[in-house]
């Protein structure tokens, strides 16, 4: 499910030896040659293990080498004119759960529970996820009971090893000491875990750059003059749009050019901003996006795309490879599905052409199947849009970005860099001087669109979303609210529609979305 469990399974002889075939193929330097001579990189940045420099638990003999193969991109990056940005990616005990932090924390068999199916196992994780890096997480508050100082300390002891080894390579741009700790860390915890790997690192590489992730709280409550006057320190946010509700094409691209005004604000509030992380995908369909056999309850919202299973990158001879096509999908199985069916596995689903004389706000995608028609596909269009959208509002406004990931296992254009630049989606050459990038969000910028009620809306639904805009204007209990929540049928829509349109102008460049829990759209 994890590195923790993949190394404990198999014990460190085998498991190392899996490791590095990967090593071997995953990142060569003809991958980094390439990335640097597609004009539009100049920075990459690389996800270490925790694990890897300080060995623990099952990663004893499991990770050996890796720091080898560390040193190795080091090189070809500065070889091809890149700089690295070393992010540590995990953290003892987990900084949030999930299996990127290298265990996943809040796990357990449920087997037993559904004896009546024969041969059926099953687990159970996102319901009762957790994170003990941090220390004792007590599910009923939501909240730490005690800090694990030690834990702590062994992550500062990290970014010491981290930056003695490389402080005097050239190739290295700076350190993001934590990647994503969750949104229950004690904030002045993480802060001064922040102030204690800023002291290191600027005692022996004072020039690197210092990145802290915003623990996913990008506010200026958070974070506003934290370190203020320290150099070369910037804030990470990933942002995705992957685990939206599904929307129109308009929609994506709104809340893509929406998000200059919260780098901005955050830009004035603290200091330089970085996209750490972000995606061209719509929709939570990639395979084991959530989880190896798992999901997010409720996910994916709609009906996945499904393609014949790539062939290992790693060469044949991979255990369980190739998939074998006369079985459905195999367990153990988590609370959500994901996986292999009959040889095809799960991807992002296909745009089509909107029929409508607006393509940009039609609704023809709520009913479109995952696999459109190569005449009526329209994925290049749409993705094309959308990324030189988010490129405009992460490098116009913010100080850049990292795209997640350079490359994927399955052929997934929205998640691998090297694919959307073949299909043409992000464009070679400097981004910089761009003009369809430099123009991409004018009509988002201007306000062109306006938020309307769609048809045929439940009163039930209606009258929740003007119950949220009214409180949150402080009018739900004025003369005028009370009227207007107190109607019914074309009554309540007419009342609803000024409201609606009303309070998404007024807020669009705070990020407010025009959708308000599915009932409105943009026009």
């Amino acid at each position: 499910f994890d590195m923790y469990s993949f190394c404990e399974v198999l014990g460190p002889e085998e498991a190392n030896r899996q490791l590095r075939r990967h090593w071997e193929t995953w990142v060569t330097e003809d991958i980094i040659k390439q990335l640097a001579e597609s004009g539009a990189v100049n920075s990459l940045r690389l996800p270490v293990g925790d694990f890897m420099y300080r060995p623990y638990g099952p990663y004893h003999g499991c990770v050996d080498g890796s720091l080898d193969y560390v040193d190795n991109l080091l090189d070809w990056a500065y070889s091809h004119g890149l700089s690295v940005l070393i992010d540590i990616h995990t953290a003892k005990d987990s900084q949030n759960g999930f299996d990127n932090s290298g265990k996943t924390m809040g796990f357990r068999w449920t087997s037993n529970l559904n004896s009546e199916f024969s041969g059926l196992t099953t687990f159970e994780h996102w319901p009762i996820r957790s994170a003990a890096w941090v220390g004792d997480f007590d599910p009923q508050t939501a909240s730490y009971s005690s800090i694990n100082y030690a834990n702590i300390q062994h992550s500062l002891k990290v970014v010491l090893d981290v930056v003695t080894r490389y402080a005097e390579h050239p190739a290295v741009l700076g350190l993001e000491p934590l990647n994503e700790p969750w949104q229950y860390t004690p904030i002045d915890t993480l802060k001064r875990f922040y102030w204690e790997g800023y002291l290191i690192v600027k005692l022996k590489a004072p020039f690197w750059k210092y990145v802290m992730h915003d623990g996913f709280r990008f506010g200026p409550d958070f974070w506003g003059g934290f370190m203020e006057g320290c150099p070369e320190r910037a804030l990470d946010t990933h942002i995705y749009q992957a685990w939206r509700d599904p929307d129109s094409r308009i929609g994506f691209f709104t809340d893509a050019c929406q998000q200059k005004s919260n780098i901005a604000t955050m830009e004035r509030a603290f200091g330089p901003v970085i996209v750490g992380e972000w995606s061209l995908a719509t929709d939570n369909c990639a395979m084991w996006l959530n989880g190896f056999n798992d999901n997010l309850p409720g996910f994916p919202r709609l009906p996945c795309k499904f393609t014949p299973c790539a062939e290992p990158y790693m060469g044949p001879g991979q255990p369980g490879t190739p998939v074998d096509p006369s079985k459905p999908i195999q367990g153990p199985y988590g609370s959500g599905l994901s996986g292999p069916v009959f040889g095809l596995c799960p991807g992002s689903r296909d745009w089509r052409k909107e029929t409508s004389d607006n393509p940009l706000t039609g609704q023809d995608w709520i009913r479109a199947p995952p696999n459109i028609p190569k005449v009526l596909d329209d994925t290049d269009n749409v993705m094309q849009r959308l990324a030189m959208k988010k490129i405009d509002a992460f490098s116009g406004i913010g100080h850049g970005f990292y795209f997640w990931n350079f490359r994927t296992d399955l052929y997934e254009p929205q998640w691998s860099y090297m694919a959307a630049l073949e299909r043409g989606w992000i464009p070679r050459g400097n981004l910089a001087g761009n003009e369809k990038i430099l123009n991409a969000c004018l009509r988002e910028d201007k306000g062109a669109f306006r938020c309307v009620l769609k048809r045929g809306q439940i009163d039930r639904a209606i009258r929740s979303a003007m119950d949220y805009i009214l409180n949150a204007e402080n009018r739900a209990d004025t003369p005028e609210g009370k009227a207007a929540l107190s109607k019914t049928g074309k009554d309540l829509e007419e009342a609803a529609k000024p409201i609606l349109s009303d309070y998404f102008e007024q807020h669009r460049l705070e990020g407010a979305t025009c959708d308000f829990g599915g009932i409105a759209m943009l026009v």
